[in-house]
């Protein structure tokens, strides 16, 4: 039977995003982000060497909430303020934690948008790509001049360029236990997705092994016998 390849094929609507949206305008978005990364770092200075990381406290939940509550009480009780001690130091860094928190959450919707649209344009692009790809592959078995040569070309792509070695159920089911029992490093992590009509679909990832990675049901995109 002759290889067909398919793609997602998704309609921009489904996605979300619109299909017409040019380079230039996410072009002006990296601008402004460039802008903005170039005043953090204006104002956080240089990166953190992993010993300044490992010296410096931060403030997590509970501490935040005696930084909060050590401001209101210094202001009420001025008397137990020591020589050393500034409480507009304090407002300052209160604010300034406030403040980078927002950039995080920021910064954390951000990546997700980007990780988003990496997929739905990288899904766009791929059913283009399929569709010359079929094209040339076709005019070569007419024998087109040229085609033949192209498509050599192309098909290299599309070969896999060697075996990974899967993780069997087997091997899983001896890494949860292994896990469980303290005796391995690592984490496994089981995503199970389930249509209304269909069977489920699942992807397990192993990092208990170093070399292999995961093993999966057939995605859509992979050249298909």
């Amino acid at each position: 039977m002759a290889k067909q390849i398919t793609g997602k094929n998704q309609p921009a609507e489904a996605t979300g995003m619109d299909a017409k949206i040019t380079s230039t305008e996410f072009d002006d978005v990296f601008t402004e982000l460039q802008t903005a990364l170039g005043q953090l770092t204006a104002l956080i200075k240089p990166p953190l060497t992993p010993a300044q990381r490992r010296r410096l406290l931060g403030a997590g939940v509970r501490r935040y909430g005696l930084i909060d509550k050590t401001m209101d009480y210094a202001d009420e009780f001025p008397q137990f303020v020591p020589p050393t001690f500034s409480l507009a130091t304090l407002r300052n860094a209160k604010h300034n934690i406030e403040a980078l928190r927002d950039i995080q959450i920021l910064s954390e919707q951000i990546n997700r948008l980007v990780a988003d649209g990496l997929l739905i344009y990288g899904n766009q692009a791929f059913d283009q790509t399929l569709m010359y790809y079929n094209s040339v592959r076709e005019l070569s078995r007419r024998n087109v001049p040229g085609a033949r040569e192209l498509f050599e070309q192309l098909n290299l792509l599309f070969r896999p360029r060697g075996r990974e070695k899967k993780i069997t159920e087997p091997e899983v089911e001896r890494d949860v236990k292994s896990l469980l029992h303290g005796t391995k490093d690592g984490k496994i992590v089981i995503e199970n997705e389930k249509p209304h009509l269909v069977g489920g679909k699942h992807v397990v990832v192993d990092e208990t092994h170093k070399s292999r990675e995961s093993f999966k049901e057939t995605e859509d995109g992979e050249i298909i016998e």
